[in-house]
């Protein structure tokens, strides 16, 4: 009786677990086993990522078996981790993240089959300004080729491009301090072409670039929403934008002051089914439910 009694418990807890583990695959990521948030944020902080407390940003995490993020030592980095056989793997440099130079901001493509960064590395051999540019690399069964600069016009001779983001329409934004915009750094839009090429940039204008300086643009997949960040006076805090119904873009709105708690908010990113927002609070990752936008239309 009591044999039987112990069996019923034990397949009763299997069931269980069965049954968990089939919800989290339906509900997407684990997360590294981290409770998910609401519309408070919380530390994004599993143990295996701390890597003695470095400046962490840029955390992409689409597939649910592998992550990026970029860290400040000497310079900038891009790690990343992977799982495998259900455990995750210690994070180290990527293998396109040159070891002379500084790279950042990685944004996997929804198929995950490449991945775009920003590297100040030159982007040909006679490259004597190492500003910053938009790189990419492409995934070759299963491993990531050596990275390529975007050509012309996504990338200058002469100024910064900043963080690569493309929705599932194919439009692809970033930001640059190119001359002939709004102000320091404004928020630019490109269409992904066949064969590697782009439509020419354009200025995403007002109300979105501005005299000010608007950097770190992330688009949801939609396109019902963009990201960004804002430096005012050295102080830089996340903002957001929906589409109207005219589908212009709607004055930028704070993401409040329980996001926008230090002076380095920035480097915003979105899991791959859009439920939550990563985000850099002044090097410490963070994590937050993306309802807090309110997409009116």
């Amino acid at each position: 009786m009591v044999q039987s009694i112990l069996k019923k418990i034990f397949f009763a807890c299997i069931l269980i677990l069965a049954n968990h583990k089939m919800a989290a695959q339906e509900n997407g990521c684990d997360y590294f086993g981290l409770t998910e948030p609401n519309s408070i944020p919380q530390d994004f902080n599993p143990v295996l990522l701390d890597l003695n407390g470095s400046f962490k940003f840029n955390m992409e995490i689409k597939k649910c078996d592998e992550i990026y993020f970029t860290t400040i030592d000497s310079k900038e980095n891009i790690y990343f981790s992977k799982m495998r056989n259900d455990k995750w793997s210690m994070p180290k440099i990527a293998s396109f993240s040159h070891p002379n130079y500084s790279d950042a901001d990685p944004f996997l493509t929804r198929e995950g089959n490449r991945i775009y960064f920003i590297s100040d590395r030159p982007t040909q051999p006679n490259d004597k300004s190492l500003d910053w540019n938009i790189w990419y690399a492409n995934d070759e069964n299963g491993v990531w080729a050596n990275p390529k600069p975007l050509p012309e016009p996504i990338n200058s001779d002469e100024f910064d491009e900043y963080f690569f983001s493309i929705s599932d329409k194919g439009n692809a934004f970033f930001s640059s301090d190119r001359s002939g915009g709004e102000g320091s750094f404004d928020i630019y839009t490109t269409k992904v072409l066949d064969n590697n090429e782009f439509s020419e940039p354009k200025n995403v204008g007002r109300p979105l670039s501005t005299e000010k300086y608007e950097f770190d643009p992330y688009i949801s997949p939609d396109e019902s929403f963009i990201i960004f960040s804002i430096n005012e006076n050295g102080n830089s805090s996340l903002y957001y934008s929906t589409r109207n119904q005219k589908n212009n873009w709607t004055e930028p709105q704070s993401l409040g002051d329980q996001i926008n708690i230090t002076r380095q908010d920035f480097a915003p990113s979105l899991s791959e089914d859009g439920k939550f927002i990563f985000y850099s609070n002044n090097g410490k990752l963070k994590w937050v439910s993306s309802k807090i936008i309110n997409i009116p239309y």
